[in-house]
């Protein structure tokens, strides 16, 4: 957890410095505009998983290489005890752009190295390793601006199941709404995401997000943005819902390159497990009782690229 306290250490440092320059640009165009190019996991503009329902102006190219390191441990206390854990390491390829302030696309090629281990007793039962390409991801939104501060944006993202076999996963569909207020001449932004999702074989829920980014420092040789925001999903048919904590920086460099560091840590599980999971319980560990306590779900990520703006 130690970056997440760094990243909270740095918001509260900065955020007087993005202030003084935000009242210093209240007359002129903004330079914390430049933000809004910056792109989240899917290549779409945002940050992580928040999409941010503003388009940059005229013509925006992004692409970029992305590393996602996630950790799950579960507890299994029932008629027999058991133990999963689940390293995954993702290596990300995305491409994306946006013209004139209204229609932003991209795409997303993730390589996949995956670890499980499982224990019965407390004894080391057995670990599985897979590698290889992921599934392929499209998304696309589109962007109404109300006022100049005020933008929605309803997007979808698809994910096709075209990975290797080892990783390869199932087909999904997500459609939901973006909107973001932003004030201070952009050097402050709220967002919210409320989204739907469909997997196949039958598996809904609802994605909500809210939180806020903000422009702590921006020159010619740099733009850095903070963010935090807290990220829920609750599934059909469960009375409760998983809710992550996100709290990350991003950059501009030299007006071209990009970058975003960020940490994620689960404050609340809703107790919902995967197919996957539920076969290796019960077919590797002998394990029937689907009750769970979250022993740590948390993940560090880390992004470079380029982005260009004509």
């Amino acid at each position: 957890m130690r970056v997440t306290k760094l990243l909270l250490a740095l918001l509260l440092v900065l955020c007087p410095v993005g202030l003084a320059h935000a009242e210093d640009g209240d007359e002129k165009d903004s330079d914390a505009a430049r933000a809004i190019a910056l792109p989240g996991r899917l290549g779409l503009t945002g940050f992580n998983d928040m999409v941010d329902a503003r388009t940059p102006k005229l013509i925006s190219v992004r692409a970029g290489l992305r590393y996602d390191f996630d950790i799950q441990e579960r507890d299994f206390d029932g008629a027999v005890k058991a133990t999963r854990e689940k390293v995954e390491h993702e290596l990300e390829l995305y491409a994306g752009g946006s013209v004139f302030g209204l229609v932003d696309v991209s795409a997303r090629l993730p390589y996949v190295f995956r670890r499980e281990e499982n224990a019965l007793r407390g004894v080391a039962d057995f670990a599985d390793r897979d590698r290889g390409w992921g599934d392929f991801d499209l998304a696309a939104k589109v962007t109404l601006n109300f006022g100049g501060f005020f933008s929605v944006a309803p997007y979808v993202h698809g994910r096709f199941a075209t990975g290797e076999p080892e990783v390869e996963g199932l087909y999904s569909g997500t459609y939901g709404v973006a909107a973001t207020a932003s004030i201070l001449n952009d050097y402050l932004a709220v967002h919210g995401n409320v989204a739907g999702f469909q997997q196949e074989q039958g598996l809904s829920a609802l994605i909500f997000r809210a939180g806020v980014s903000f422009v702590a420092w921006s020159d010619d040789m740099l733009l850095l943005r903070v963010y935090g925001y807290a990220d829920g999903i609750e599934y059909e048919g469960r009375a409760g819902f998983d809710l992550d904590v996100e709290f990350g920086a991003q950059a501009i460099l030299l007006g071209f390159l990009t970058a975003e560091v960020g940490s994620s840590l689960r404050i609340n599980d809703a107790g919902y497990l995967d197919a996957t999971s539920k076969k290796v319980l019960r077919d590797g560990l002998g394990v029937f009782d689907r009750h769970f306590e979250d022993d740590g779900t948390w993940e560090v990520y880390l992004a470079l690229g380029v982005v260009f703006d004509f």
